[in-house]
């Protein structure tokens, strides 16, 4: 996709202007409010590669802030398209930056005419985008009181940046990050390792950050009382490899990744001592920061990636929810645990709070669900089944009815025999099914199992469910157009070779848990 920005008129529903975020690739006018800054600024940072077919990217699907105090839109803008930025731009394009991927730009309110951009990751090829909720405040830097944005994206910096011309005052690291060992402060631009740059190398980085973000969509929170940021944080690794025959796929495709890594992050773990590696490698935390100084005040480490958004309250309370079904509520100056309360269900959503009659609730959307809970697959989430949405108030007496587990099915091992080439082949054509149904067809639980999935064991029921939309009323795809017959096939065989090792494995856990 090519990104951009619309206004329209409310009440007739007119469109009032365009930006769009990345070049016309004709470097022509589109008719928008975006044509003089593209053509006369941002169409020279990209070259003559895959861009000018995919349309480059740089999607603004989360942060959209309206700075009243600037009459302006602040608008974060998403990662480029294809991945590898030597693949979008082309061998000819060089390292240019590809403006205004990975940025926040500033847009005049009423006509969507550009004002600055800061720019978080020139030439941008993790999947770094810069979507994340963009914050508003004001600061006391060096004894003056500055309007700032506060942004803390996946690229493990948060930055503090003028709201009024988009100049960077500071930016630290706030979680693990090894694509860069600093922001250079006189440039703006990130001080990267040269490993970091995969499609130039041609060699597999693993890069944490990476493209699940030490900070995603996830809301983030500041207190005006205690003048801190409350972060929700995850580290997940993730392996990148510059794929050197990559041709684009127009249509349905896994994003056009341009990635050739055979890390095990990537493919997720093969058996069950891969599965407990790679949850150790992830960790999840609640961290307290203060923008000022740049530094962390305190935290809460979480046992696994996936937490909730963060509320934090003039209480002096910070609420979070944990994927094992607990909704907390911590001290918002030191982060000591002063409430908390067991759901029935995993909890990835941000709390809010409101007041009704003079009485202050908090309320809470559980169910585990969301892209880790999809296809991460070492997580410890609670799975009961739907959501629901909890409020609390002080003194509430209300009780929640407990919920019974789901069982668990037992393993369908197919009769069939499968060439090791069609196993292969198949873990290919899973990366069609692999955001639903999980990394190395491991689910979480919150969409079937396909391991444990009767239809594996007969062609023509997968067959039925995969192409012939059997299941679509349930939220399974018509896949018809997208997989041809045989390479739904393979992927049946993939399954079915999968379904074996969990046989095997479920056997070794029983064996254990009877000693």
């Amino acid at each position: 996709m090519r990104g951009y920005v619309t206004a329209y008129d409310a009440q007739t529903g007119k469109q009032v202007w365009r930006f769009y975020t990345t070049p016309n690739p004709d470097n022509k006018p589109d008719n928008a409010a975006s044509d003089q800054i593209l053509m006369s600024k941002a169409y020279e940072t990209w070259g003559d590669g895959w861009w000018k077919k995919t349309g480059g990217g740089g999607t603004a699907w989360d942060a959209l802030v309206f700075d009243r105090d600037n009459n302006q839109l602040l608008i974060g803008t998403g990662n480029g398209s294809p991945w590898a930025h030597k693949a979008r731009n082309g061998n000819g394009g060089g390292r240019g930056d590809n403006l205004f991927l990975s940025s926040v730009v500033a847009v005049d309110a009423d006509t969507g005419i550009y004002k600055w951009h800061y720019q978080e990751t020139p030439g941008e090829e993790w999947d770094f985008t810069a979507v994340q909720p963009i914050m508003l405040a004001e600061l006391n830097v060096k004894g003056k009181t500055r309007k700032v944005l506060i942004h803390a994206p996946k690229n493990g910096f948060l930055y503090v940046i003028d709201r009024s011309n988009g100049e960077l005052i500071s930016a630290k690291p706030f979680t693990k990050v090894n694509w860069a060992a600093g922001i250079d402060l006189d440039t703006g631009r990130p001080i990267e390792y040269p490993e970091a740059r995969y499609s130039e190398s041609g060699l597999d980085f693993m890069a944490e950050p990476a493209a699940f973000g030490s900070h995603n969509w996830h809301p983030m929170s500041f207190s005006p009382k205690t003048q801190l940021v409350y972060l929700p944080i995850q580290e997940i690794p993730l392996g990148y490899k510059t794929d050197p025959n990559f041709v684009y796929r127009p249509g349905h495709g896994i994003w056009n990744l341009a990635d050739g890594s055979t890390l095990p992050t990537n493919l997720g773990p093969q058996n069950e001592p891969d599965r407990i590696q790679l949850s150790q490698w992830t960790k999840g935390a609640l961290v307290a920061w203060d923008p000022v100084k740049q530094k962390e005040v305190w935290r809460v480490q979480h046992p696994t990636v996936g937490a909730g958004g963060i509320l934090s309250t003039a209480g002096g309370l910070v609420f979070q929810g944990t994927p094992d079904g607990v909704f907390h509520a911590y001290r918002a100056d030191n982060g000591l645990e002063v409430w908390q309360y067991k759901t029935n269900n995993g909890v990835v959503a941000g709390a809010m709070s409101y007041e009704l009659d003079g009485e202050q609730y908090v309320a809470i959307l559980t169910g585990f669900g969301g892209a880790n809970g999809l296809n991460v697959p070492y997580i410890d989430g609670v799975k009961t089944g739907q959501g629901q949405i909890l409020v609390f108030k002080l003194n509430g007496s209300a009780t929640l009815p407990v919920r019974q587990t789901k069982l668990q099915a037992a393993t369908v091992v197919p009769k069939d025999q499968f060439t090791d080439e069609m196993v292969q082949k198949g873990a290919v054509n899973f990366g069609n099914c692999v955001f639903c149904h999980g990394f190395s067809a491991i689910s979480l639980g919150v969409v079937p199992d396909l391991r444990r999935s009767p239809a594996i064991a007969d062609k023509e029921s997968f067959k039925a469910i995969v192409l012939g939309g059997a299941l679509e009323s349930q939220g399974m795809p018509n896949m018809t157009g997208r997989l041809k017959e045989d390479e739904v096939e393979t992927i049946r065989a993939y399954l079915a070779d999968r379904a074996r090792l969990l046989d095997r494995d479920d056997k070794l856990r029983a064996k254990a848990a009877a000693n």
